[in-house]
């Protein structure tokens, strides 16, 4: 089932590519064509989106399954289990999917090592969305190969395909370090991370810069990463809300359905 929902879901994809690419070649000439595409054909092209991957509710709860390290784990999150556990819980709250996220985050534990115990989560979890998101700097410590990370992530999406989930690749929140001794190192394995996510080409797999977007945030409200940091490796309690809340609303619209309520039930 879960096969035949992904095969006419790339299906649907593909057509909308089609179309738009045959709209786009009617006319090569601004000055003196038609509208690059008729009103229906856009209308249709929209229609045929591929997101959100998850469009209706199920009778029983999505199962998300998380892989990180110690901040995707939730450390220094004093009052919730980490950002990763607050999106998905902000996710279902807002509806009108509703998840059951089960972190297999480990701490100190980058791709590399996790491949030993991941193809296991998979057959343990049966997840129908994998969220990978990895911390960086525990690789950057240990001076983990740029090429062994990459393999790494790489397989983990690829088990993730062929186990028929969905794909969510997260870079990971900055901390202190992230504006210090190891800006430069991690900048370039997230840039690394989000090239490799993207080469599968396919819907299925989500890249949301979770990095780079929180970096933004804090330069546009003038703030310091420092409010947000419980030391140089880790976020705190707000650096963990923050980004949850950033998370969230990147995958709605991609993931889930953008702007949607959850039904009162009184």
């Amino acid at each position: 089932m879960a096969m035949d929902m992904r095969r006419r879901r790339f299906t649907v994809w593909l057509g909308a590519c089609a179309v738009v690419c045959a709209v786009s070649a009617c006319g090569t000439n601004a000055a003196d064509s038609a509208p690059t595409a008729p009103e229906s054909a856009q209308s249709a092209a929209r229609q045929a989106s591929p997101y959100p991957l998850i469009a209706h509710p199920s009778a029983q709860p999505v199962v998300a399954m998380g892989v990180g390290g110690s901040v995707a784990h939730g450390w220094d999150d004093k009052t919730g289990g980490g950002y990763l556990v607050r999106a998905f819980q902000k996710l279902t709250k807002t509806g009108p999917i509703s998840f059951q996220f089960i972190n297999k985050s480990i701490e100190g534990y980058g791709p590399t090592q996790m491949a030993a115990k991941y193809a296991e989560f998979l057959s343990e979890i049966h997840p129908q969305v994998v969220v990978i998101s990895w911390g960086m700097l525990d690789d950057i410590a240990n001076k983990t190969p740029i090429a062994a990370f990459e393999q790494a992530v790489q397989s983990e999406i690829r088990q993730a395909l062929a186990a028929h989930a969905d794909v969510v690749v997260v870079t990971p929140p900055p901390t202190g370090a992230s504006y210090g001794h190891d800006q430069a190192s991690e900048s370039q394995l997230v840039a690394d991370e989000i090239r490799v996510a993207k080469q599968f080409k396919t819907p299925e797999v989500i890249v949301v810069d979770l990095f780079n977007q929180m970096k933004r945030y804090l330069a546009a409200h003038r703030q310091s990463i420092q409010m947000y940091s419980a030391d140089d490796w880790h976020p705190n309690t707000l650096g963990h809300e923050l980004a949850g809340s950033l998370l969230a609303q990147d995958l709605q619209g991609t993931l889930v359905p953008a702007g949607s309520a959850k039904p009162s039930s009184g």
